[in-house]
């Protein structure tokens, strides 16, 4: 073991460059071996060390560390690529750069920090790069380059059994875990002399690091699975249509797509039996533009009222589906942020959306607009800030739904009875986000997607394993709806049902249960969380100091 451990301190600073991105990859879905998140960050801290004394470049110390973190991001998220190469090549090199920012606060600290007791000393540095960490992460989940994808807690998205204590804490809770375990296992493997002299009570206390979560982690999952049928049964009907995005979805007649989805739908409800409560569509189903002032008077809402609910076995159906959404504003002056001039008439200012739809015989439409938009696609980062970058978005005409979109408020809850939560694609990365719904009514979660820009990659697997640490955190049922692969249900425990194939046309029907739990997490925000985590390791280093782990 010794041996081993003085091979891994020597390796070349290529092969310490090269190991995040393996380790990463083999632990993130969709291979999923996530114990090896607790050592993927062992490289870097040992290039971080290599190249961090006081005559050691900067260079070196932030050029390897970003190759290394480059290396890491391409592995799990390459296949951002087939959406859209510009911004595939942005979002890794921006992601890559932001993820440095922890490491040069552990730099500029260590450097800095002249303390006599070494254990004090070194608990103080660790806890300001895990904090420091912890609060990139919050950072970058509300900003206008916002991309959480490879937020840490969402890398145990493979491990549902052991992360049920999301519950209380959200994602941030699992980047802690990995944080504090990668610290652990560095220190003990690496940075000590020999494994053999490690102290008894480290061989004790370490391993309840890990122990003491799973269990309590396990326990829940018992307790959260007697609840599952908690509530209302609501029996929901999925559609998956799939359309090919790029030659299918947005260039054929519309009309004769809505034919098809509802003869699949209506078919896939039939063969189910009894009546069915809730039918999902998903993300821009309507394509062509619907006035969000005029949704009645719309042919294709007009064309599901008549042939769909009028139509249906059940005349309390509720169906929710995406569109593409347009406002219309008669003023010469911008009436808000995302609002562009229309090119046909310069008296006229418009907003476009992509917008979830809530349609029922018995009650009058109900909208709501994503708000949580794809940066550069969706919205043009720092419009207000540097208002030149608007011209990029105004010149695209009114069909067009790249640029700045409009948004809602608020995270609405749609519905007449047994609420949903009209989660619109990239909107189910946002713990917090997610939970506002539930705060505001949300009895069950509906996410609607589209995620076959990124074609048949790890992409859209990422995506629907990410639903399930949703379902965990607000203990609800999941109905997700996607465009292509992967559509399906996921109980409150994480566990998935019926799970479509990729590029397969079908409705699937699954009795779930609308419930008005309200978990820990789902009535607190993140920056709660990072208070209740710094606690905790304050306690972890009073025990340290007391052990002389």
């Amino acid at each position: 073991m010794n041996q081993m451990m003085n091979k891994f301190r020597t390796l070349p600073t290529w092969a310490l460059v090269l190991l995040p991105a393996v380790l990463f990859v083999l632990a993130w879905e969709p291979v999923g071996i996530w114990p090896l998140l607790f050592v993927s960050f062992i490289p870097l801290f040992l290039l971080g060390e290599r190249y961090s004394g006081y005559f050691d470049s900067k260079t070196k110390f932030y050029g390897f560390l970003f190759l290394a973190i480059l290396g890491w991001n391409i592995s799990t998220t390459w296949w951002v690529w087939f959406a859209s190469a510009w911004g595939a090549v942005s979002m890794l090199f921006l992601n890559s750069l932001f993820m440095l920012i922890p490491f040069g606060i552990w730099r500029f600290i260590k450097r800095r920090l002249n303390d006599g007791n070494k254990l004090k000393s070194e608990f103080f540095v660790w806890g300001i790069f895990i904090f420091s960490w912890l609060f990139y992460e919050y950072g970058h989940h509300r900003w206008d380059l916002s991309w959480p994808w490879l937020a840490l807690g969402n890398g145990l998205s493979t491990a549902i059994p052991i992360v049920q204590w999301y519950e209380y804490t959200g994602t941030l809770g699992g980047s802690f875990w990995v944080l504090v375990g990668n610290v652990i296992l560095y220190r003990l493997l690496v940075v000590y002399p020999s494994p053999s002299k490690i102290n008894r009570s480290s061989k004790v206390l370490v391993p309840l690091f890990w122990i003491l979560p799973i269990s309590f982690s396990l326990i829940l999952g018992k307790l959260a699975e007697i609840n599952i049928q908690q509530g209302k049964k609501i029996k929901v009907a999925v559609l998956q249509p799939s359309f090919d995005p790029w030659n299918e979805k947005f260039v054929r007649d519309p009309i004769d797509m809505q034919n098809e989805m509802l003869r699949i739908s209506k078919q896939g409800m039939t063969e189910s039996g009894d009546s069915v409560d809730w039918l999902l569509w998903p993300e821009t189903c309507l394509v062509n533009s619907v006035d969000v002032d005029q949704i009645e008077s719309n042919y294709q809402v007009a064309l599901l009222r008549r042939y769909l609910l009028q139509d249906s076995l059940n005349p309390k159906l509720s169906l929710l589906t995406g569109f593409s959404g347009i406002r219309y504003y008669n003023t010469t002056v911008k009436p808000n942020r995302s609002a562009r001039k229309s090119r046909y008439d310069s008296s006229v200012y418009l907003n476009l959306y992509n917008s979830a739809l809530f349609l029922n015989n018995s009650a009058a439409a109900q909208v709501y607009h994503k708000s949580k938009l794809v940066p550069g696609t969706e919205q043009m980062p720092f419009i207000q800030t540097f208002p030149i970058l608007e011209k990029l978005a105004v010149t695209l005409d009114e069909n067009s739904t790249t640029g700045s979109l409009g948004v809602s408020d608020s995270a609405s809850a749609l519905g007449v009875d047994n609420a949903i939560a009209p989660i619109i694609c990239y909107e189910s990365i946002y713990g917090e986000y997610v939970s506002d719904y539930v705060k505001n009514g949300a009895q069950w979660l509906g996410i609607i997607t589209n995620d076959a820009w990124w074609e048949n990659t790890p992409g859209y697997k990422q995506h629907f394993s990410y639903a399930r640490l949703r379902a965990i955190e607000t203990r609800k049922w999941v109905a997700r709806s996607a465009n292509t692969g992967i559509s399906g249900f996921i109980d409150p425990v994480g566990q998935e049902y019926q799970k479509t194939d990729w590029y397969e046309k079908k409705c699937i029907v699954q009795n779930i249960y609308a419930n008005e739990i309200r978990t820990f997490y789902s009535k607190i925000n993140d920056l709660i969380v990072i208070g209740v985590l710094l606690f905790m390791y304050l306690i972890f280093g009073a025990i340290a100091n007391a052990k002389r782990l």
